[in-house]
């Protein structure tokens, strides 16, 4: 297929210069009745193109035309036999591929570092997760990948599994060996679900660990806003053909997405996989180069660490994703958090996220030169202005073990409920879920029970006044239990 057509993009700047009188949604009929201050801001253009199903402009739900043209050029680019546009973000494709292979009381395997849209799914579903503890890096503090030996055994404890999902790479850049984890996985005629919500830039250079569909997986979901260029809370979900009900797919996308799907979403999907599949090679390329030189100049200013190939080969990681910066400043007594403070307020730097040890910075296509430089400066500055300390940071409290679960998520969290105070909540079975965030992994979930290791450690982060998902209140002043 010619990588370079966007059918969609194209159809769009069409209908948008054969201008009509607009007797259809929305409101705003092509900026004409939009607020004129946000009108100036974003520009004219943008109000044009977002349009509803209108002639020549197909149907998400049910694609016949440029839509369903658009989505095959990103099947080939991507490797699969079928791509779906996803205009709710990767969630909505995770919930809809894992609901299409598991049913009420079937098995799913699950990272414990999973996220937490894994959970939704489950609690839509009424699946069984059984989660597969993946490996600590206590030397760098970070969770590492999913050793084959814990993936085949627990395999071999759960023969009857549906699937397993897999994250290809992680928030950290860790990645699992996936190629082998595929051949396991079917061995057991279980499917391969891959979360490669920071992967859909891997498949275009050859430097970059494996894609999951090049490694056999059965489907990939990835937020192709992340590494790929599209427009924020757009996502694709790519599949193998014969792997799922394909009908039960649809009607789970249907379910999950909006009856009234973005253009500007959509098309921004449909130019981001052109470019990618023109010119991801060469942009990835040079990112890879200055993104590794990087990497070691930071390693080698005094105090600051920042992870690299190096942790290939050990924890459960088969490989990394190099196009992000793990940094830490721990040697200079500066923990995660006020190293992402610092970079922001002192060097005007805005990071991704920031745990107990790291800050972390993701690239992207669109990162220029300089930007790595000015990474050089702050980090520099920061290592020249402070000193080596001998006051440690303290080391991040590692993950607890998967707690009980005493019952199924969906059971758990249909059931009657009450809210207690957190420092009453020890022992109690969960009714919602508790998610540290970033990274939007769950350490509680719905059925599961509170022991003492998750009370201390969700505690911690309430007493660091962290950011927590799932507390009614925000602050886990209060949890919802099962009565």
């Amino acid at each position: 297929m010619d990588q370079t057509k966007m059918p969609l993009v194209e159809a769009l700047q069409e209908y948008t210069l054969n201008h009509k009188v607009s007797m259809h949604i929305p409101g705003h009929k092509d900026g004409q009745g939009a607020e004129a201050g946000f009108k100036n801001f974003i520009g004219e253009n943008v109000f044009k193109a977002d349009i509803t199903e209108v002639h020549g402009l197909d149907d998400l739900h049910q694609a016949t035309g440029v839509i369903k043209n658009a989505q095959q050029l990103a099947a080939e680019a991507w490797g699969a036999d079928e791509t779906f546009f996803l205009v709710n973000g990767t969630t909505s494709g995770i919930i809809a591929a894992l609901t299409a292979v598991a049913n009420e009381g079937d098995k799913i395997l699950i990272p414990r570092n999973a996220h937490k849209s894994v959970n939704m799914a489950l609690i839509i579903s009424g699946a069984i997760p059984v989660y597969i503890q993946p490996e600590f890096d206590y030397e760098h503090g970070i969770i590492g990948g999913l050793s084959l030996e814990s993936v085949e055994m627990t395999f071999r404890q759960n023969p009857d599994a549906k699937a397993i999902y897999v994250i290809n790479p992680t928030y950290y850049g860790v990645c699992s060996d996936i190629e082998k984890i595929v051949d396991i996985a079917h061995s057991y005629g279980a499917l391969v679900i891959a979360d490669e919500a920071h992967g859909s830039h891997i498949y275009f250079n050859d430097k970059l660990p494996k894609g999951a569909m090049a490694c056999g997986a059965d489907a990939s979901i990835q937020s192709t806003h992340k590494m790929a260029g599209s427009f924020t809370q757009s996502s694709m979900l790519h599949v193998k053909a014969g792997s799922f009900d394909a009908m039960k797919l649809k009607t789970n996308l249907s379910m999950m997405q909006s009856t009234s799907p973005s253009y500007l979403l959509m098309a921004s999907l449909d130019a981001a996989r052109s470019n990618m599949a023109i010119n991801g090679r060469n942009i990835l390329e040079n990112l890879i180069m200055l993104a590794e030189q990087t990497q070691i100049k930071l390693s080698k200013m005094n105090g600051i660490e920042c992870l690299n190939k190096t942790i290939i080969g050990q924890y459960g990681i088969s490989d990394f994703e190099p196009l992000r910066f793990i940094i830490s400043a721990r040697g200079l007594g500066i923990n995660g958090y006020d190293l992402y403070e610092k970079l922001y307020s002192d060097y005007g730097i805005e990071a991704e996220f920031a745990d107990d040890l790291h800050c972390i910075c993701v690239l992207g296509p669109g990162t220029q030169e300089s930007d790595f430089q000015k990474i050089l400066e702050a980090a520099s500055d920061i290592s020249e202005k402070s000193h080596s300390s001998m006051e440690s940071v303290d080391p991040p409290l590692s993950f607890p073990k998967t707690p009980p679960a005493l019952m199924k998520p969906r059971t758990a969290y249909f059931s009657k409920r009450e809210t207690v105070p957190w420092e009453k909540s020890l022992g109690r079975i969960s009714a919602e879920m508790i998610i540290p965030y970033p990274p939007g992994i769950p350490v509680l979930c719905p059925g599961e029970s509170i022991t003492t290791d998750v009370w201390n450690f969700l505690d911690h982060y309430k007493k660091d006044g962290r950011h927590l998902h799932g507390p009614i209140n925000g602050t886990l002043d209060f949890i919802d239990v099962v009565v």
